[in-house]
């Protein structure tokens, strides 16, 4: 469980790191970056639990499909109903960010033009519904670590770190 500890624990601190930019971006108007980073702290946060799960992650941008065929089998793990309820919230909220794909960095080509990020994602109308599932989604980490996972703050000194910039987040809300 150690190496898997570390792995979650590092998929957190890499998924910290981009909420900063994220918020940073916000502050900047630079709502493209929002919407990317925000996109890819998810898909961490979500790498997070599966490494804490025991599971080994390979390179994927869809990790809450594992989330969710985990949820829909009859697999060799064992999830208490409060746990199973928390992860299925945050494949919910995730799955906006993995329908946005590669939207978020490459843009779109619409009748054979390329619509690049920065034009899709051009003010904070464009990227609020991206911080209200982000804040949801670390909200729901925080309650899933501490309360489902049993990890301490001792164990893991970044607690207080996601609790601020959660309320920095709904600040914005």
């Amino acid at each position: 469980m150690n190496t898997n500890f570390s792995q979650g624990k590092s998929w957190i601190i890499s998924a910290i790191s981009d909420i900063k930019i994220v918020l940073n971006s916000l502050k900047n108007e630079y709502y493209s970056l929002v919407a990317f980073r925000s996109q890819f702290a998810v898909e961490k946060l979500n790498k997070a639990v599966l490494s804490f799960m025991g599971l080994k992650i390979e390179k994927t941008h869809t990790p809450t499909s594992i989330l969710e065929e985990i949820l829909n089998s009859n697999s060799t793990f064992s999830i208490d109903q409060e746990t199973r309820k928390i992860i299925e919230k945050i494949s919910t909220y995730s799955k906006f960010f993995e329908n946005e794909g590669v939207q978020t960095r490459y843009g779109t080509i619409k009748d054979d033009i390329l619509i690049i990020a920065e034009e899709i994602y051009q003010s904070f109308e464009d990227i609020k519904i991206f911080l209200i599932n982000l804040q949801k989604i670390v909200n729901c980490y925080l309650k899933l670590l501490k309360e489902n996972l049993n990890i301490t703050e001792n164990e893991f000194k970044e607690f207080k770190q996601l609790e601020l910039l959660s309320g920095e987040l709904k600040q914005w809300i």
